[in-house]
């Protein structure tokens, strides 16, 4: 399929998923409707009350703390996943001692843990950044380390006959092998640190999507509910497609697959 098709496709499916939302909610044909809208809003009421919250402000200031938190959460889960995931790979005595801890910290639920990050580090921009790290770090480690451990050994043993140094080989082989393992990690990370946010907004905050979330279900107030899980939505799939055009335009040397 080209482009176009493939856009206008996307676009056909969301109209329609759209217009059946409406029709269900019964603000598409009066007096016809599948479910009550306190149950489920509509799109048209969404719509207002997210142009009523950019209005007022209320909306583009939450967004703004939430997307400050997430990115905070993903730059430093970026950073110390890929040296932790370089670490483990390249040395193997640190991966044989301390794999299974990694892998049981991974394990801890976050919705769970969110608590303690909120009382270790109060209600603050840092709790949430803490729990945006937490998911973002452990899927770029594991990726990065995956990376590592799937270069060709044979390689690695010729750079070597060649007297190449550690960092020369970081830099010739490690690095061009595990780029495209580290980006694909990042388009799952937008999202992940995204989530680790507003999970920590649920448990203490005094501003941003998540709070917002928590204080609309509180009010009963479902159009507020549902227009900041859409907004959520979108952020994500602007954040993913960003992802994906970097990815695209650093890895331009990667043939293209065709299946």
């Amino acid at each position: 399929m080209t482009r176009t098709q493939v856009i206008v496709g996307r676009l056909l499916l969301l109209c329609a998923c759209l217009l059946f939302w409406e029709f269900a909610a019964g603000d598409l044909i009066s007096g016809v409707r599948l479910v009550d809208p306190f149950f489920i809003s509509s799109p048209s009421r969404i719509v207002l009350d997210l142009h009523k919250g950019f209005s007022d402000g209320i909306l583009l200031k939450d967004v703004g703390i939430t997307l400050f938190e997430a990115f905070a959460g993903l730059a430093i889960g970026m950073v110390t996943g890929v040296a932790a995931g370089l670490a483990f790979g390249m040395w193997r005595p640190l991966e044989l001692i301390a794999e299974p801890f990694m892998a049981a910290f991974n394990a801890l639920p976050r919705p769970a843990i969110a608590p303690l990050t909120v009382l270790w580090l109060g209600i603050g921009l840092a709790s949430k950044v803490l729990l945006a790290w937490s998911l973002v770090f452990f899927l770029v480690f594991y990726n990065t380390y995956l990376g590592v451990k799937t270069i060709d050994q044979d390689i690695v043993n010729a750079m070597r006959v060649m007297r190449a140094t550690p960092a020369q080989l970081i830099r010739i082989v490690v690095f061009p092998s595990v780029f495209s393992w580290i980006f694909a990690a990042l388009r799952l990370s937008v999202s992940y640190a995204l989530i680790g946010a507003i999970i920590g907004e649920f448990v203490g905050a005094t501003a941003g999507i998540g709070y917002q979330l928590i204080a609309a279900e509180g009010l009963l107030q479902t159009d507020r509910v549902y227009s900041a899980l859409v907004l959520v939505g979108i952020i994500a799939v602007l954040l993913t497609t960003l992802a994906k055009m970097l990815e695209n335009r650093i890895l331009k040397w990667r043939p293209p697959v065709s299946v």
